[in-house]
């Protein structure tokens, strides 16, 4: 079966872009999930592809959809690999589709202020790309040098910029994507019509189940004239969230609100900036074209700081942030095994985002035998006009030997915390996607409205060929 599999899809690419088992199963063995990584190390890879094929062309793309149909073969869609929970290991063996060769920029309007970028575009490399042309993409994930625009719309993914430039399905205006079935289709080039409803949206936060995003037409900015920093101390996180809450009522649009409980600035903020903070501590920063509204905007919203007894810290600390935010990814910060890890990543509004965050923070704690020494550090950093979210991270310096029961004890605390999240109000995801850790939650989180979005993935995907059991479709 494998061999002749290869030779159908060498007809199809060319051979050098067919990978057999063996080397499928080395190159994408696991994304970035704690899970994915820990069963890697254990001998017991998650992700286990018969074989890897490396598309060039979204008509590639459309006759491997078209073959795995014919033999009953699942497919996969593989971007950065970058993803945190799970959704780009090929769990139930077929085909691992990297589309990374996909990875050309196919137009810049600099007119209209758009491109057309194809789904391997690596998000880093679109943005350097661009600020030679004065422009910006504003997309700045954490996992900026592997993530692809693929990915990054299949995962609902965020970044460091949303509170002003929206999330990625604020930065789609249309995709170009193959079917479950294999027909290629163009959506409206624009998302603000009448024209029906918006068949875009369907796509993005999809995970790869409904379709295979092979291009899609981006919103650009140009690049900011002016960036002004602020860092503030609270008393307490109410005054921290108020605030957060009546910059984003009020019409100021800060690109970046990132508060920061007292475990986190004490910890990954502090060793950040590299200076010692205590208590809830707000990092904001203000940006635009025009100067004088940027120091306007700045100058208000620092204000609405003071009026909640926000005590000005220096502005370096912003600064310092902004030039480091992406440090902890990498070695030797990012965590390694035998450590667990995880982030219970939900958003609220804020009728009951601090009830959220106290109720998910209390829950991960009680869920972790204090013999293992978690630590947990919490921020909301993403802000919206009805709400926000909290991200709670933990670390376990040394986990149990045994796999099955490290895993138990990842599970423990990391379903705890959701769960607790979900009964305060919160809903369970807010930028990092569901994949296989959050699957088991989408009947809870949806209720009935599983059942329509089961009859839409049966619809277009009969044969289910695309990620089958994904977002628990």
């Amino acid at each position: 079966m494998a061999t002749k599999l290869i030779e159908q899809l060498e007809k199809i690419v060319s051979p050098e872009n067919v990978l057999p088992e063996a080397q499928a199963r080395r190159d994408y063995a696991g994304d970035q999930y704690w899970l994915s990584i820990a069963a890697q190390g254990n001998g017991q890879p998650l992700s286990r592809p018969d074989v890897a094929v490396k598309p060039t062309s979204v008509e590639e793309v459309a006759e491997i959809v078209k073959l795995a149909n014919r033999i009953g073969v699942p497919i996969t869609p593989w971007g950065g690999g970058s993803g945190v929970q799970g959704a780009a290991n090929a769990d139930r063996g077929g085909i691992v589709m990297d589309m990374r060769l996909m990875n050309r920029l196919r137009v810049v309007d600099e007119k209209s202020l758009t491109c057309v970028a194809e789904a391997g575009v690596v998000c880093r490399d679109l943005e350097a790309d661009l600020n030679t042309r004065g422009l910006s993409f504003t997309h700045y994930p954490a996992s900026t040098e592997w993530a692809t625009i693929g990915g990054s719309i299949g995962a609902r993914g965020s970044g460091v910029l949303s509170t002003k430039y929206g999330k990625i399905e604020d930065h789609v205006l249309s995709i170009e994507f193959v079917t479950p079935t294999g027909e290629i289709v163009h959506t409206p080039a624009v998302p603000r019509h009448a024209s029906g409803p918006e068949l875009t949206q369907l796509l993005v936060g999809s995970e790869g189940t409904l379709g295979v995003i092979t291009a899609a037409t981006l919103k650009l900015h140009l690049l900011p004239k002016k960036r002004v920093f602020g860092a503030f101390g609270f008393a307490n996180l109410s005054d921290g969230i108020e605030v957060g809450r009546r910059i984003m009522v009020s019409g100021l649009k800060p690109p970046v609100i990132r508060l920061y409980d007292p475990d986190a600035a004490r910890h990954s903020l502090s060793r950040a900036v590299e200076m010692e903070l205590s208590g809830p501590t707000m990092v904001l920063m203000f940006d635009g074209d025009y100067p004088e509204l940027v120091d306007l905007e700045a100058r208000l919203g620092f204000d609405i700081c003071r009026e909640l007894n926000g005590r000005e810290l220096p502005a370096s600390i912003g600064e310092i942030w902004w030039e480091r935010r992406y440090v902890f990814y990498y070695p030797p910060y990012a965590p390694e095994l035998p450590s667990i890890w995880g982030t219970v990543d939900v958003v609220a509004d804020y009728e009951h985002i601090e009830a959220v965050y106290y109720a998910t923070t209390q829950a991960m704690r009680d869920a972790a035998p204090p013999e293992y020494n978690m630590s947990l550090t919490t921020h909301l950093s993403h802000w919206y006009e009805w709400g926000s979210m909290v991200y709670a991270r933990m670390k376990i310096p040394t986990g149990p030997e045994n796999f099955e029961e490290a895993k138990a004890l990842h599970d423990r605390i990391f379903y705890a915390g959701v769960e607790a999240a979900m009964q305060a109000g919160a809903v369970l995801n807010d930028h990092h996607g569901v994949g296989m850790r959050l699957a088991p939650y989408m009947e809870a989180q949806f209720g009935a409205g599983m059942n329509t979005l089961r009859r839409i993935k049966q619809s277009l995907d009969p044969n289910n060929i695309l990620c089958p059991g994904k977002l628990d479709l």
